[in-house]
Order: C-alpha cells, then sequence, then structure tokens
C-alpha cells in the first residue's frame, strides 16, 4: 500500500475511491488541510468498513499534526515580529530623547551666532550664512527627531487622542501656517465646499498629518509646482485629497510607502528617513480612516484620507426669556 499527501487542498471534501486509487480528506476544525492519496497494491485490502475506518481515522490524525504544525509557525513569526517592533520602538524613544537636547541648542547657539553677524559692522558675510546654513540644518534633523519620537509614541499607544469637532477649513488654515517657510514659494490652492460637515479629530495631530503631505508634496515636485486640497462627503464618510504636479508615485509601491523608513525613491538626495507617510497613516489609523496614494491620470500624486462621518451634538438655541419679577422682603 502506498500513501500520498497533498497539502492545502480545500477541493476534497468527503472520501472519493477510483478503481486504483483512494483519496481522503485531511480535515480539521478550521479547514481542509489536504488530501491523502491512497493506492493499495491489492484494492480488495480497502474493501471493507473496518479498513476505511481505520485509515479515516489515520487521516484525522495527520489532518490535527499539519494544523499543530502550522501554527506552531504561525505563532512563533507572530512572537518574533511583536518583539522585533518593541525593541524598535524603544531604540526610536531613547534614540529621540538623546538627540532632541543637544539639537536645541545646536539651533540656540546658530541664532546666536547669526545674531551677531548682523549685529557686527565688519563681520564676514560667509559666517552669517554658515549660521543660517547650520540653523537649518539642525532644524532638519530636529524635525527627523520629532518623527521619530512621535512614531515610537504612536506605535506604543501612548498617545491619547483629544477629540474635537471642528470645520476642516480651521485644520487645514492652521497646516498652511505652520508650513509657511516651506511653501512660500508655491501656489496652494484649496477648494473646500460650504456644506462640509464638522470632522470629530484631534487637532494637533490631524493638523500634523496635512503637514506631513504638504511637505511631502514640497519635496518631491518641482520648484513652483502648485498644490490643492480639496475634500467631498458622503452619508458614511468625509475625504480630503492632497494633489501635486510632480513625478507621481512609484509603480506598485503606492502601499509599501506607508510603512516606516520606506521612501518613494531609495537613491533620492531629497532629505528623509521615510517616516512621515508612516506617521501618517498611524494618526488616521488611531481616527478609525484610511489613507492611500495613488498616480493621477493627468500626472502627479494624489493622497486621500477618508474619515468616518460622526454626527456632531446639537446645540440648543435658548429662547430669550424675560427675567421673573423679584419680589425684596423688606
Amino acid at each position: 500500500m502506498v500513501g500520498r499527501v497533498g497539502y492545502e487542498s480545500n477541493w476534497c471534501n468527503s472520501m472519493y475511491y477510483n478503481p486504483t486509487i483512494l483519496y481522503v480528506p485531511l480535515r480539521t476544525p478550521m479547514r481542509a488541510r489536504g488530501v491523502l492519496a491512497v493506492e493499495p497494491r491489492d484494492p480488495a485490502l480497502l474493501g471493507g468498513p473496518e479498513q476505511r475506518r481505520t485509515l479515516e481515522t489515520c487521516a484525522s490524525l495527520l489532518a490535527l499534526s499539519l494544523e499543530r504544525v502550522h501554527y506552531i509557525e504561525v505563532a512563533q513569526d507572530t512572537t518574533v515580529q511583536m518583539e522585533s517592533e518593541r525593541l524598535r520602538t524603544s531604540l526610536l524613544a531613547a534614540i529621540s530623547h538623546d538627540l532632541r537636547t543637544p539639537l536645541a541648542g545646536l539651533v540656540g547657539m546658530a541664532d546666536t551666532l547669526a545674531l551677531h553677524a548682523r549685529q557686527a559692522p565688519s563681520a564676514d558675510a560667509r559666517v552669517a550664512e554658515t549660521a543660517v546654513a547650520m540653523r537649518e540644518a539642525a532644524l532638519r534633523m530636529s524635525s527627523q527627531v520629532h518623527n521619530l519620537l512621535d512614531m515610537a509614541r504612536l506605535q506604543s499607544g501612548q498617545v491619547q487622542l483629544d477629540l474635537q469637532w471642528l470645520p476642516l477649513e480651521e485644520a487645514v488654515g492652521g497646516a498652511l501656517r505652520a508650513m509657511g517657510g516651506t511653501l512660500a514659494e508655491r501656489r496652494v490652492g484649496v477648494a473646500l465646499p460650504a456644506d462640509l460637515p464638522l470632522i470629530h479629530v484631534d487637532p494637533a495631530l490631524f493638523e500634523r498629518v496635512l503637514c506631513n503631505l504638504l511637505e511631502n508634496a514640497a519635496k518631491y515636485t518641482p520648484a513652483g509646482s502648485p498644490i490643492e486640497i480639496s475634500a467631498s462627503a458622503d452619508e458614511r464618510h468625509v475625504r480630503i485629497t492632497v494633489d501635486d504636479h510632480g513625478p507621481g508615485l512609484p509603480r506598485h509601491r503606492e502601499a509599501a510607502i506607508f510603512a516606516m523608513f520606506e521612501r518613494g525613491r531609495q537613491e533620492s538626495a531629497t532629505p528623509g528617513v521615510g517616516l512621515g507617510l508612516a506617521i501618517c497613516r498611524a494618526i488616521v489609523g488611531a481616527h478609525g480612516g484610511t489613507i492611500h496614494g495613488e498616480t493621477r491620470a493627468g500626472g502627479g500624486a494624489r493622497f486621500t484620507i477618508e474619515l468616518p462621518r460622526g454626527e456632531p451634538p446639537r446645540i440648543e438655541v435658548v429662547e430669550d426669556v424675560a427675567p421673573a419679577e423679584r419680589h425684596l422682603e423688606t
């Protein structure tokens, strides 16, 4: 008698027999794990019900063993992944805390040096230029450190959302003011419908999402090209889109760019470590929403945020009632 086992075969749900081979499904409580093909040298050996029951019992034990091996592998992979994420989060938090103080001091010293260079009549112009360049480099590094710290906090679950109802234009306006220096040479078009509902978000965190998307658009598009922000709503969702006029997203990597330390172009000279979009996804996900990117048909990248549409609290208007007459006791 010769037996063969086929794995992950879901089509076989009952014992099947032909004149030369007997097929027995390897069923478990969760799913069919395969099929056992038995080819006896003497077909008469499997003709009795006792032989069939014995074979079914062996197939059941074999299926349970296969399922156990499968879940052991799944548990091991999950444990390794959880430990890796925990160690990475701890490392990010430690590095971020250790770098914030010296970076703040470096920015302060650059500001002082630039101030002295401007006040001194005979100061070398190169000193002022060096101070400005040093300050900008320190600020870029400080921004990356803040991104690392924010990502560590989001992954560890330490961030508590301060949810508030606010109009989208307030969040967009705050993001545009915060990115004023980066977008100084850009034309940013904003098209928000007048009847757009309020959004239920943490104002500071959601503004950070918009800032990261605007910064991305400024980094990866030609200088002076426009950026558009628009929104729409239906019965269940509010959608916010940020469009640019650059080269678009890398083909077949539209989802991968939202992973930590992933960049659209690995060899790009554009500064950054690939955390901006990962932070956007984490923050939007904490709000119960989704974010995805795509390349528009006419060229350029489009990032779309989809937030659940809630029901803002109703504001009851109390009519002005004349005060009741007061009786004074004398």
